[in-house]
């Protein structure tokens, strides 16, 4: 009953194990096969003998590296341990039997990459044999209650397998120290044997992940190219074995391979009209899995055609104009490729306005300033295609000069306490200077003050205040309207008369010839003064000192 039940466990282990999904290493392992120990009975005189047979296990990985192991192996011993024992000079009686079955639990250790598998193991577990109670009641003449045993059993040891295929591994060697301690009843024997063990056979897995599918890669450089330039192309190959050479095979919808079985080749393109190409590589591992061992990959490149834009030359007549005059910008475009006709000419200028649509235009520098003018002239062809060309025409400015304005003056004669003073006549003149000034935003007003020449010498600079005393009343005295102080400059001139004279002087260069009348006047050291202002007091003279006695 006890080997039907060992067949019966490997039979639902295998339909477990063809249930499972796949996984990145083998879910489930039974290996099956031979195996022989070397028995270690611990009773004298017979110390070791062997037994023959084989079995099952089932391992179920719970990771990459460690899984649980199940062991189910039977032994039987032949006319053997009979015969050793009659050498020996026992008498037997009957048969003389020498089975063992193991079932022991426990981890395994085992690399799952490559093909070369080596794996470690400890199991636990029990042992059943009839052979210790034969050899006790032949050698002892007793005779047991049970010519059956039970006793505990462990075994330690390890292993080496080798991947053939992806589910079928060959068991080359499993080694192992295999502990059991039997006893016989009715007799005082009772002790531990250390027994070695070999498996070899086959191992079949079940679940991990399917192989990964070759893929390749192919690039072409450049991309696109003119006709006649090479393209190089390149395979790139994934997921082989590589331990395997593999082999290369192009080919090409348009030009000629430098080579049809290298991972590069060489396109020349020679000879192909415009367009789209491509190239393709198929890369086979002849020793690799069937229906698994080839991948294909394909690059495009484009080739093109030339297509030369219009050649355009372009000129300026005359290339210097003053600002104002109109230039001549002559073109003229051909173009490189034969049976190609030039369709129009546009023009633009960087400055001033240009017109013309067929090979002549004209610029016209109205308004500008002292600058040159980049006109640029673009020729379209037939296709579409442009070219274009720039020229340059240099504008001189022309050069405005401004004339001084006599804008008349005013007088101071009716104080002559205050010859300074603005009288109201004077100022009813600068009311009207101040509002004409303000009309025109652009200039300076110079107002220059003059000195009687019967005025006294001490009073030479009455000219200067004269000056300064008008801008006062234009800028911040009385009412009236005022001005910007900036735009009005005092300047003191020589003896006319008790008067001031106004300049207004134009914002721009002076024409030749013109200058303004008088000197600036230092208003740090000449202060304006109000209308309402007293007039100086004089100082007391001196008493003459009394004649000498």
């Amino acid at each position: 009953m006890r080997i039907p039940f060992g067949v019966s466990v490997l039979g639902v282990s295998l339909l477990t194990a063809m249930s499972l999904v796949a996984q990145d290493y083998p879910k489930i392992e039974v290996p099956i096969g031979f195996s022989f120990v070397n028995v270690h009975p611990n009773l004298t005189p017979i110390t070791s003998f062997n037994i023959f047979g084989g079995g099952g296990q089932f391992d179920y990985n719970i990771g990459p590296v460690i899984g649980i192991k199940a062991d189910f192996m039977g032994y039987t011993q032949g006319n053997g341990l009979k015969t050793r024992l009659t050498n020996q000079g026992y008498t037997i009686f009957g048969d003389v039997q020498g089975n063992l079955f193991t079932y022991m639990f426990g981890p395994q250790f085992k690399k799952h990459s490559g093909n070369w598998q080596p794996f470690a193991e400890g199991l636990f577990g029990a042992a059943h044999s009839n052979t210790f109670a034969s050899i006790a009641s032949t050698i002892r003449g007793a005779a047991s209650t049970s010519s059956n045993n039970n006793a505990f059993a462990m075994a330690f040891g390890g292993g080496l397998d080798y991947k053939v295929g992806r589910n079928v591994q060959i068991r080359f060697a499993e080694v192992d120290y295999l502990y059991t301690r039997f006893g016989v009843n009715g007799t005082k024997y009772t002790g531990s044997q250390n027994n070695f063990r070999y498996v070899g056979g086959l191992n079949v897995t079940f679940g991990g992940a399917p192989p990964v599918p070759p893929t390749a890669s192919c690039s072409a450089t450049p991309a696109s190219v003119m006709v006649g330039a090479p393209v190089t192309v390149t395979a790139n190959g994934s997921n082989f074995n590589p331990k395997h050479t593999v082999t290369y095979g192009w080919t090409t919808t348009g030009g000629k391979l430098s080579s049809t079985n290298t991972q590069t080749a060489t396109i020349d393109t020679t000879g192909l009209s415009g367009g789209t190409y491509t190239a393709n590589a198929t890369i086979t591992d002849p020793k690799g899995p069937k229906n698994h061992n080839v991948a294909n990959c394909g690059a495009n490149f484009n080739v093109n055609v030339p297509h030369n834009p219009p050649q355009v030359v372009c000129k300026a007549d005359p290339t210097t104009v003053k600002s104002g005059e109109t230039a001549t910008i002559t073109a003229s475009a051909t173009s490189p490729d034969s049976g190609v006709t030039i369709s129009g000419y546009s023009y633009q200028a960087s400055a001033g306005r240009v017109s013309g649509t067929d090979t002549k235009a004209t610029l016209d520098t109205t308004g500008l300033p002292g600058e040159t003018v980049s006109v640029t002239v673009t020729a379209t062809d037939s296709r579409g295609l442009t070219g274009t060309c720039t020229v340059q025409v240099a504008v001189i400015a022309e050069i405005k000069c401004v004339n001084i304005e006599d804008w008349g003056d005013c007088t101071f004669e009716k104080d002559p306490k205050r010859p300074w003073r603005v009288d109201n006549d004077c100022k009813d003149v600068l009311d009207k200077l101040a509002l004409r000034l303000q009309q025109n935003p652009n200039g300076k007003l110079s107002v220059v003050g003059y000195t009687d020449e019967k005025e006294v010498v001490s009073e030479q600079t009455i000219g200067a205040q004269r000056s300064v005393n008008v801008k006062y009343y234009m800028v911040q005295d009385e009412l009236g309207p005022k001005v910007d102080g900036s735009r009005i400059e005092p300047r003191q001139g020589g003896t006319k008369g008790k008067a001031t004279h106004f300049y207004f002087v134009p914002e721009g260069g002076l024409c030749q010839g013109q200058v303004v009348e008088g000197t600036p006047v230092d208003e740090n050291v000449v202060k304006g003064q109000s209308r309402t202002a007293a007039p100086a007091k004089k100082k007391a003279r001196k008493a003459a000192a009394p004649p000498a006695q």
